[in-house]
């Protein structure tokens, strides 16, 4: 029997599975990495401009640029932090995420085609790992958890393709 619509949007959200306190560290780093580049960029613009007959004007692009990227930097993150959840339930993963905007994700078990385990320089250094669910109908992964541990990934990962591997037999 399906559920209406307006039930199933009023549903609530299962209880969710919180990323592991060093998520807030990565997520930290990747901003004032952002910050760096963004500032950088915004610095060159300024000297452009400088170099193109203003005055000084020009200047105050990078200040104001580094400003809100650093009023960002200190806040984002943590929220960031805070909003990120995931549940395995019996039939399908659910994601939720975001700070602006806020989004949940559900991937039917069923249609979940395979799961990698990744780990770039920032993340392998602080022992975690983003975990990325692709399903049949994706392009590209339709579901990313990151900041996860080793560990926690692996074991969703084997629980994930597990689970599909009954779904075909």
């Amino acid at each position: 029997m399906a559920v209406p619509l307006e039930a199933s949007m009023t549903a609530p959200l299962p209880t969710l599975e919180r990323l592991p306190r060093g998520a807030l560290t990565l997520f930290r780093i990747r901003a004032l990495l952002r910050m760096a580049i963004f500032g950088a960029i915004a610095f060159a613009v300024a000297l452009g401009l400088n170099f193109a007959g203003n005055e000084h004007w020009p200047f105050l692009l990078p200040c104001a640029v580094v400003l809100g990227l650093s009023v960002l930097t200190a806040w984002y993150p943590q929220r960031a932090h805070e909003r990120w959840g995931w549940a395995l339930r019996e039939h399908d993963l659910v994601i939720s995420h975001g700070v602006l905007l806020h989004e949940v994700v559900s991937i039917p078990a069923g249609r979940i085609q395979h799961v990698d385990v990744h780990q770039g320089p920032i993340e392998r250094s602080l022992g975690l790992a983003r975990l990325q669910i692709y399903t049949a109908a994706g392009s590209g992964a339709d579901g990313e958890i990151p900041g996860l541990t080793r560990e926690t990934a692996d074991a969703l990962r084997e629980r994930l393709v597990r689970r599909e591997a009954d779904d075909v037999v």
